[in-house]
């Protein structure tokens, strides 16, 4: 995410009733009834591969078929946030069901895998946090419960099928109808709106390359991607071939007036309109395919390994496509940044722990972002341009399509590289101020 915004605004959950939620259904379906039925258990390490969704949004309704793995233990948990969830079912007919605070807890099976169907409501939102009252979605980093049964841990990954229905005639809705390859929950996401498109063109690899933008934006949108099929290109040849479908680009989305940045929705991901003219936004968020979507985290302590590494990507992406003093004027506008957050709230980059801290409230801010990038660009002075190529494809190889950890990159640099960059990384990452 490149989300460019006065860091004192924090994105508030929302209340849910403190109510227990007990359903079987009407028992349709299982003639044995409810005495038979596995009450409802709580098992929030029970793996979810993948989800289908179809939303109504004339009735704010929605169907979701959810694929569970096999477990050790019965029972299986998501988080539902808000949703009003009205059935569970499976072949056999009703699934005893729990609400409790945002949590749905049922009664499954273990040892085999098992479907679910989960029919629920869902409302719309004017913060960013689920689906907006403005036409789009957004998930990152805890909302995917306000929209669909999820798992927001970063280092879960799901297959995602999605479709809109009462979408109206004189609307186009941008969204995915399928991601095949595992896909952190916050991914999923769908635009709505009086959207034109421009075909960038294709590139070397096969990926066509848009950008859909809303009235009024046709210069901006144009202006902003000039460079995005070559920087996409770039990116595929240096690190590695892109996950998540033929068809990717940016998508205007309107999250109020003062919204800068992007959201890292792929393969079509989502640009504010403040922000619809600036290339390195846009390259910014094709660059989360490698990295935070394509390579998951293994916890939100790790978003150094999103943020930073694909703000230094971006940069490189803007050299190779652009020239060099673009790429110079990025690394300015770095160090400003940099500097600005240091100056007005510093903290470290990146936290040794693991599922022990609020994202938003200890960890992000620019100093993921920028002492990230600099970190990188730290270990290129002492390695090489073409040996930190090398470690960051050779990461995105062995890790592309699971989670892994900021300290399994500082690995893979050593190994690749034989340069041990731990100095830098506590300089860089796990101190305050800047090292140079």
């Amino acid at each position: 995410m490149c989300y460019k915004i006065d860091m004192t605004m924090r994105f508030a959950f929302l209340a849910v009733l403190g109510l227990a939620i007990f359903g079987c259904g009407n028992g349709a379906g299982n003639s044995e009834g409810y005495a038979t039925q596995i009450p409802p258990q709580s098992n929030p390490t029970r793996d979810i591969w993948a989800a289908d969704l179809t939303f109504d949004l004339n009735d704010h309704t929605a169907t979701a078929i959810v694929q569970f793995d096999a477990s050790t233990r019965r029972g299986a948990t998501l988080e539902v946030g808000d949703l009003e969830i009205v059935a569970v079912t499976d072949a056999a007919g009703d699934v005893a069901f729990e609400v409790t605070d945002g949590v749905l807890d049922v009664g499954i099976q273990a040892r085999k895998p098992h479907e679910l169907t989960i029919d629920y409501r869902f409302g719309l939102h004017s913060e960013l946090k689920g689906a907006l009252d403005s036409g789009s979605t957004f998930l990152w980093p805890y909302f995917c419960g306000n929209l669909y049964p999820c798992k927001s841990d970063p280092a879960d990954g799901l297959r995602l099928d999605l479709w809109l229905n009462g979408v109206a005639d004189d609307k186009v809705a941008i969204f995915p109808e399928h991601i095949a390859a595992d896909a952190p929950s916050y991914m999923l996401a769908w635009a709505i709106g009086d959207y034109a498109e421009i075909d960038l063109g294709t590139t070397a690899h096969g990926r066509q390359v848009s950008v859909w933008y809303l009235p009024g934006e046709e210069t901006l949108a144009t202006e902003g991607t000039t460079h995005l099929r070559a920087a996409f290109e770039w990116l595929e040849e240096s690190y590695g071939s892109y996950m998540f479908g033929d068809k990717v680009g940016s998508v205007s989305a309107d999250w109020g007036p003062g919204a800068f940045g992007g959201m890292e929705h792929h393969p079509l991901w989502h640009v504010s309109h403040d922000s619809m003219g600036d290339q390195e936004t846009h390259v910014h968020e094709a660059a989360h395919g490698w990295f935070g979507n394509g390579v998951r985290l293994a916890c939100w302590e790790d978003l150094v390994l999103s943020e930073g590494t694909v703000s230094y990507l971006t940069a490189r992406a803007i050299e190779a496509v652009m020239g060099t003093k673009a790429g110079d004027g990025v690394w300015d506008d770095y160090g400003w940044r940099l500097d600005s957050v240091i100056a007005s709230g510093d903290h470290v980059a990146w936290l040794q722990s693991c599922g022990q801290i609020d994202v938003y409230t200890e960890l992000w801010s620019e100093v993921p972002y920028m002492k990230g990038a600099f970190f990188f660009r730290a270990v290129e002075q002492q390695v090489g341009r073409e040996a930190i190529d090398r470690a960051i494809a050779a990461f995105y190889a062995n890790y592309s399509g699971s989670a892994a950890s900021m300290q399994d990159m500082l690995e893979t640099i050593e190994e690749q590289t034989g340069f041990d960059p731990s100095e830098l990384a506590s300089g860089w990452l796990s101190s305050l101020g800047r090292p140079d």
